[in-house]
């Protein structure tokens, strides 16, 4: 997260802790990252950097298929290119106050928000405050803490589907409308480059860190 001071030391320690897990086989929730980024103190300086999370796992199943677990807090997203498909779909729903007020204003309204109402362009700066994040302490206060939510859903991936990962720093520049689809001949690694040059291109000129991930499944 940019607008916190030395953000990549939370990012890395969120790293390091998911590592952590996973090499001694442990459920990989919030809670447990939070729990493991902490217990070593952090500078004062330091104090206050936070970090958000998308994360994706998969694994084969019995039949072969591959089954995705996705998993984020804060406002890092996941997108999925299915096969053919004409469009990149979003699987994840942000942790920010504008997300909030649409699920409030649905439950008033005794119905269920529809995904579409989330990630909605071309609103105030301040709807997008982050209400979900991983953060770095000096002391010992943040053990006792309570956990960032995280949300986490699971999906089908088939042979020649492709998952990106991004920051906000991606997807609020490049809406995703805008990627380029990719096919079984597309140049990952130009592909990405082609992304970054749209993100400098933009009107927001790069004016935010950002992180891309994309990985196609043969």
């Amino acid at each position: 997260m940019a607008s916190s001071n030395h953000s990549q030391h939370c990012s890395k320690a969120v790293v390091k802790a998911i590592r952590s897990l996973w090499n001694d086989q442990k459920n990989i929730c919030s809670d447990s990252i939070h729990q493991l980024i902490n217990q070593t103190k952090h500078s004062s300086k330091r104090h206050g950097a936070a970090a958000t999370l998308a994360m994706v796992v998969c694994e084969l199943d019995s039949a072969e298929t591959r089954k995705a677990t996705i998993t984020h807090v804060g406002d890092s997203r996941v997108y999925q290119l299915s096969k053919g498909a004409s469009q990149w779909q979003c699987l994840t729903r942000d942790h920010n106050l504008l997300n909030e007020l649409i699920d409030q204003q649905a439950q008033e309204q005794g119905r269920q928000a529809e995904f579409a109402d989330y990630s909605r362009e071309g609103m105030a700066g301040s709807l997008y405050s982050i209400t979900e994040c991983f953060a770095l302490t000096a002391d010992d206060s943040y053990l006792s803490g309570e956990a960032p939510e995280r949300s986490f859903c699971k999906i089908d991936i088939n042979s020649g589907d492709c998952i990106m990962v991004c920051t906000d720093g991606i997807h609020d520049l490049v809406p995703s409308h805008e990627w380029q689809l990719i096919s079984a001949k597309t140049d990952l690694q130009a592909w990405l480059i082609n992304l970054k040059n749209q993100v400098y291109d933009s009107d927001g000129n790069a004016y935010d860190n950002g992180t891309a991930i994309l990985v196609r499944f043969v």
